[in-house]
C-alpha cells in the first residue's frame, strides 16, 4: 500500500515519519526546498526526552506519474482544493483522500475534486511543531485522530484498512459514525479558545485565569455549537463541558493556537475557516454569533497584510465569511 502525505508542515512530517516508522511506503509532497533538504537525511521527531531519525520516507514535489492508495492532505485549509486537484491522477481506483484539516469545509473542498464517496473528514490532535526543514517537536502524546465519512456511516473496507495502518504506526485512530459532529466539536474548541487568544495576545494559561476571557471563550463554544446542530452536528452540554475540560485542564499554560501565532508572527493563517467560517454558516442559518463575528472583523485586517506579503499564497477564502 502507498501512501501520499501532502504537505510537509509539522502534521505532514510527524505523521508520515510515524507511519515509515511502522514500515508502510510513504511520500511526502513537499515544496522543491524541502524535497533538496531531504536529500541530506531522515525526518526528525524531538521530544524532551530524544530524537528519532526515520530515513525511509521519499519526498517529491512532483506527483506526475506516481498512484497512492491513501492521501492524507496535511496542508492549511485554504490549501485544500490545490491539494485535491494534483491528489486526484495520483489515487488508485478505490484510493481515499483523509483530509486533517482545522474548520468543518476541508472535505467538501476535497470533494470537488475527488469523488466524495473516497473523501474522509478527519480530526488530528497533537501538538508537534515543525522547527527544522526535516524535523518537528512533539510535545505531549502521540498524536489522536478520528476519521469518517460524510455520505456513510459505516466503515468500507479502506476506512478500516486506514484506521489498522494508522494504529500500527503509533496513532490512536478510530472511526466515527458521526464525523460531522466530530468536526464541528473540534471546531468549538480550537477557533474559541484561539481565536479569543487572538484578540487577548494571550496564552491558554492567561484567557482561563482571568474570568472576563475565560467567560467568553465559553460564549464563543456556545455559538460554535449551535451553528453545529444546526447543520447537521449533534452537540449537547456534556460535550460542551468536556470541550471546556479540554480548555481549561488539557493545555499546558503557555499554550498558543496556531491561528495566534500565525497572526502574530505576520504569516496567512486559518481564519476565514475557523471564526470566518462560524460567521459564513451563521448568516447562511439565521444565527448569531456575536463573539465570532469580533473575531472575525478585528483580525482580519491582520489576515489580510499577512497576504498581501506572499505572492505565493493568494487571498484565500479571506474578504467574505
Amino acid at each position: 500500500m502507498g501512501v501520499l502525505v501532502y504537505g510537509a508542515g509539522g502534521v505532514g512530517l510527524y505523521l508520515a515519519a510515524r507511519l515509515a516508522s511502522a514500515g508502510e511506503p510513504v511520500t511526502v509532497k513537499g515544496r522543491p526546498a524541502t524535497v533538496r533538504a531531504a536529500a541530506g537525511g531522515g525526518v526528525e521527531i524531538r521530544n524532551e526526552n530524544n530524537t528519532e531519525v526515520v530515513s525511509n520516507v521519499e519526498f517529491v514535489d512532483d506527483l506526475a506519474g506516481r498512484r497512492f492508495d491513501f492521501a492524507i492532505v496535511a496542508t492549511k485549509s485554504w490549501q485544500v482544493e490545490e491539494a485535491a486537484a494534483e491528489i486526484a491522477p495520483a489515487l488508485e481506483p478505490g484510493g481515499r483522500v483523509l483530509t486533517t484539516q482545522n474548520g468543518v469545509d476541508a472535505p467538501a473542498r476535497a470533494a470537488a475534486h475527488v469523488p466524495s464517496d473516497a473523501v474522509y473528514g478527519g480530526t488530528v490532535v497533537v501538538i508537534v511543531r515543525r522547527v527544522a526543514p526535516l524535523a518537528v517537536r512533539l510535545v505531549g502524546s502521540e498524536a489522536r485522530v478520528v476519521l469518517g465519512s460524510l455520505r456513510h456511516s459505516e466503515p468500507d473496507a479502506a476506512g478500516l484498512r486506514l484506521v489498522e495502518v494508522l494504529r500500527r504506526a503509533g496513532v490512536d485512530a478510530r472511526w466515527t459514525e458521526d464525523v460531522r459532529t466530530a468536526l464541528w466539536r473540534k471546531l468549538a474548541l480550537i477557533a474559541s479558545y484561539g481565536g479569543v487568544g487572538a484578540l487577548a495576545d494571550a496564552p491558554v494559561g492567561r484567557t482561563r485565569s482571568v474570568r472576563p476571557t475565560r467567560d467568553l471563550v465559553e460564549r464563543a463554544m456556545r455559538e460554535v455549537i449551535a451553528v453545529g446542530n444546526r447543520s447537521g452536528a449533534r452537540l449537547g452540554e456534556d460535550d460542551l463541558a468536556e470541550i471546556l475540560d479540554v480548555y481549561e485542564h488539557g493545555f499546558a499554560p503557555e499554550t498558543t493556537a496556531s491561528l495566534q501565532r500565525d497572526l502574530r508572527a505576520g504569516r496567512p493563517s486559518e481564519l476565514a475557516d475557523q471564526s470566518g467560517a462560524v460567521v459564513r454558516h451563521a448568516t447562511a442559518l439565521g444565527i448569531p454569533v456575536p463573539v465570532h463575528e469580533l473575531i472575525w472583523a478585528t483580525q482580519l485586517p491582520r489576515e489580510l497584510a499577512a497576504r498581501e506579503e506572499r505572492s505565493d499564497v493568494g487571498p484565500g477564502p479571506v474578504v467574505e465569511p
